[in-house]
């Protein structure tokens, strides 16, 4: 039983501290780019906010309970101290981050895409207006979304008309990759 409790908050411990390294740097990141913002706004709280709030409160808690009154192991309080340091302190900071279009690129719900990396772009306008990105790199390839307030829209579809305009911003014209065929095809006898 104690080498099962051992694995968990052995678990727990590498979780905890790749989600805080992940939280850390995406914040550090938002920082270095701040000051070059163009359009942007705060993201909306989820649901389950107040209630991680509650659990790095309660974490907070039980650390003190672990140490002086059963007094546990040093890897538990390890584990409860990552926990604590996340929903206490980095997961509350990542809704510091202010989503939208920058200088370089556009901070999306999940992370920074840059300009370069953007190679189609679509608009879903009903009920939320949603920005799709498809993007590539070396790294990887994929979809991003990003949640546009109505009253930001315009400007939104300005910055992006004007980034193609100056071609920071080279997006393909074929829906969802596929190009058009230059000449019609010819019918075979």
């Amino acid at each position: 039983m104690d080498n099962a409790l051992l694995i968990c908050f052995l678990s727990l411990t590498v979780l905890f501290s790749a989600w805080n390294l992940a939280a850390l740097l995406q914040y550090l990141g938002y920082r270095r780019i701040a000051s070059s913002s163009e359009l942007t706004w705060y993201p909306s709280k989820p649901w389950f906010f107040s209630m991680c709030l509650g659990i790095g409160f309660f974490m907070v808690t039980m650390i003190g309970v672990s140490v002086f009154v059963l007094s546990r192991p040093l890897l538990t309080i390890i584990a409860q101290a990552l926990m604590a340091l996340y929903y206490t302190v980095l997961f509350p900071l990542t809704f510091r981050i202010r989503r939208g279009f920058y200088e370089s690129g556009i901070w999306t719900e999940r992370r920074f895409i840059r300009y370069r990396d953007i190679c189609w772009l679509g608009w879903k306008e009903k009920p939320d207006l949603i920005l799709a990105l498809r993007t590539e790199t070396k790294m990887r390839q994929g979809y991003v979304f990003l949640k546009v307030p109505g009253e930001c829209y315009g400007q939104a579809r300005r910055i992006l008309a004007d980034r193609i305009n100056d071609n920071s911003l080279s997006i393909q014209q074929g829906v969802l990759g596929l190009q058009e065929i230059e000449e019609p095809a010819q019918e075979r006898v």
